[in-house]
Order: C-alpha cells, then structure tokens, then sequence
C-alpha cells in the first residue's frame, strides 16, 4: 500500500512541478503583451494544465490500476499549489500591505 502512494506521490509532484513551471514560463514570457493577449495566453495555460492534470490522473489508473496509485497522484498534483501558498504568505512578510506611520 505504501509503496503504491509513494510512486503516486512522485508521479504526481513531479506532473506539478511541471505544470508550475510553465505556468511560470507563460507568465514571463507575456510580460511585455497587451492585457487582451496575456491573459488569453494565461488562460490557455491553464487549459493545458488541467488536461495535463486529468492525463496524469488517468496514466496512473492504467499503468497501476491501484487506488493507491490515484490518490497519491491526486495528492501530489496539490502539492505545488500549497508551495505556492507558503511563498505568497512569505512574500507578504516581507511587503506588508499596511504602510508605516511616520513619525512628527
């Protein structure tokens, strides 16, 4: 069982990690684009990213068939968004949104 859920784990973290990134890279790349242009591009991006997300789920399911398997690939394809997450909230510590008083 253990075993199962840790391929599952790895297949789908490294299907996440993936799909971050390209995100990442579609974002970087359409920087300098009209508004209308990039959020097409962007919106195109998570297009491909959940079908990729549903292609990971159902490769797991045929070449393990194991319940294991897919629910540890469904944990793993979270995994970024939670990385995401934690480094939002850092970046938020560090850029607090409430300006400081002056002094008079």
């Amino acid at each position: 069982m253990w075993k199962y859920l840790l391929i599952g784990l790895l297949w789908g973290t490294a299907v996440s990690i993936g799909n971050h990134y390209y995100l990442q890279w579609t974002l970087k790349k359409n920087e300098g684009r009209p508004s209308g242009e990039a959020t097409m591009a962007v919106v195109n991006c998570y297009i491909i990213r959940y079908f990729t997300n549903i292609l990971a789920l159902f490769l797991a399911f045929l070449v393990g068939g194991e319940i294991w398997i897919i629910a540890g690939t469904g944990i793993g394809l979270v995994v970024m968004k939670n990385v995401a997450i934690v480094q939002s909230y850092r970046e938020s510590k560090k850029h607090p949104w409430k300006k400081k008083k002056s002094s008079r």
